[in-house]
């Protein structure tokens, strides 16, 4: 396993983002020139690193994909070394509050039954078919057992629910936090099972004799470089939200987003990836991603104006920077994913609320108000007496606005949205003033793909071919979503991080 530094190559590059269904569904995955861009972005390796180690299976990072592979792993045996960036594991798990599953030992206690097809047709066709199914058949088949696997390895459940979707299965951690119900129990498994951790070490590249499979990794732990030398590597590294020049090429720059999430997603699994051969799927992003009004507090954090403006204001109306409506507002109705995707189109959107809309959204809440005052300090949210007032102070074409609004109170009137067929229920008039405009951005917390994988979750290369002794899992190699993750069945990224690490240890270790 310790080949001398100087027969090999190393790998550096980058790129973004992968969601195909590429179990032998390529189309799409991006080659060639898009490589040679994305390899900018990653510096060279050093020439002979200042020390070299070897084990069976390296897994770079420590979230909850990673966690799953190393304790998967190392009850099978294997010697394990988890690379992170870090000082800490956990990395976007902390905010994660439950995991999806299908025919687990407490969905059966409580008499829950849930047909696993309807499930998996439910999101291929929230998909657009765009991914492959036999992907979804994998995961939703395993998650009741890899559920009980999490309930085994010490990960506390408090019940079952339907979350945002309206099938019961959603396991919520007893907590209501990943960093405290799955992402300590299952550090400490690991640990105990004998898993090495290396924290605040920072993954460099990738090793492989030309030609042949990845064999290891070069990493730099407060300034030591470090290679490993292993058997295959699993890349856990949850993505590239971090990366702003990957999410402005996807439509997220910094004047249209808040950055959730923990640190550390920079996109160095992808880079490392792509340049070793890997196809890249990044035009079809997904992203974990709801409204938030800058300089208050996000979904997280109690945010009144967040997340929940797309869920509990529908009656509203959305402008673009010209004060053109773009959308029917209840569009997060069936996937709370689907607030933020339509705004991306736009330099700038805003939600326009009167009198009567605002004392229903705030309901003498008196933290929604206390936030609601916040933005009308800060300018975020605009409020004026009449329309053209409020078209001026928020940048709008008064007349392309006051056309909006006229057009909107008309379809309000006659109960029905003839342009976007907005349900009738919720069309209210813009009628009473004061008139207010709330300036919203993205708020996202973890890009969702990254890496072209087949049904093992080797990474491919553009002719579907794995690439020996590479793996990517969780959100960097997950391919059951594209362009829009589809929340309507709650939990299934988490699945996907659990399943796709358990599936690539196997596969990577030849054991069922």
């Amino acid at each position: 396993m310790k080949h001398e530094l100087t027969r090999r190559s190393f790998i550096g590059g980058a790129g973004m983002l992968a969601a195909t269904g590429a179990l032998g569904m390529l189309a799409g995955c991006a080659s060639g020139q898009a490589k040679g861009a994305d390899a900018q972005n990653q510096s060279p390796a050093p020439a002979t690193p200042d020390e070299t180690r070897a084990c069976d299976l390296v897994v770079v990072g420590a979230g909850a994909s990673g966690l799953a592979a190393c304790v998967e792993a190392a009850q099978r045996g294997a010697q394990v070394i988890c690379v992170e960036s870090q000082p800490q594991a956990g990395g976007n798990c902390i905010g994660v509050e439950g995991c999806f599953g299908i025919g687990s030992s407490m969905q059966r206690a409580i008499g829950v039954d849930v047909d696993p097809g309807a499930t998996i047709r439910t999101e291929l066709e929230s998909s657009q078919l765009k991914v492959a199914g036999p992907g979804y058949v994998d995961m939703v088949h395993s998650s009741g057992e890899n559920i009980d696997w999490l309930l085994e390895n010490g990960v506390r459940f408090g019940g079952v629910d339907v979350d945002k979707g309206d099938v019961m299965v959603f396991h919520r951690f007893e907590t209501g936090s990943g960093q405290d119900s799955y992402v300590a129990p299952m550090a400490a498994k690991a640990e105990e099972l004998g898993v090495e951790f290396l924290f605040s070490a920072k993954a460099q590249s990738l090793v492989h004799e030309n030609g042949g499979p990845v064999t290891g990794v070069v990493i730099d732990q407060d300034g030591t470089t470090m290679q490993v030398n292993a058997k295959a590597v699993i890349l856990a590294t949850g993505g590239f939200a971090d990366n702003e020049e990957f999410m402005a090429e996807a439509g997220l720059d910094s004047t249209k987003r808040k950055q959730g999430g923990v640190p550390g997603h920079d996109g160095t699994g992808h880079i490392m990836a792509v340049e070793a051969g890997a196809a890249s799927y990044r035009d079809h992003a997904s992203f974990l991603c709801g409204d938030f009004v800058q300089g208050l507090p996000g979904y997280y954090e109690n945010g009144k104006w967040s997340f929940m403006i797309g869920i509990a204001a529908p009656y509203a109306l959305w402008v673009n920077e010209h004060g053109e409506r773009f959308v029917n507002e209840d569009c997060p109705a069936k996937n709370i994913m689907l607030m933020y995707v339509p705004c991306m189109h736009n330099k700038s959107t805003h939600v326009i609320m009167d009198a009567t809309m605002l004392e229903m959204y705030v309901a003498g809440d008196a933290a929604t108000q206390a936030q609601l005052d916040d933005g009308l300090a800060s300018g975020e949210i605009m409020k004026a007496n009449t329309i053209e007032e409020l078209a001026k102070a928020a940048g709008f074409d008064t007349t392309t606005f006051a056309a909006t609004v006229d057009e909107y109170n008309g379809f309000a009137e006659a109960g029905s949205d003839r342009n976007y067929g907005k349900d009738p229920s919720l069309l209210m008039p813009l009628a009473q003033g004061p008139f207010y405009a709330i300036h919203i951005v993205g708020e996202v917390n973890t890009s969702v793909g990254s890496i072209c994988t087949d049904r093992s979750f080797h990474a491919v290369d553009d002719n579907g071919d794995p690439i020996g002794g590479l793996y990517a899992v969780g959100t960097e190699g997950a391919m059951l979503w594209s362009d829009v993750y589809t929340i309507s069945v709650s939990g299934g990224c988490n699945a996907n991080n659990v399943n796709s690490a358990r599936t690539a240890v196997r596969d990577a270790l030849g054991v069922a």
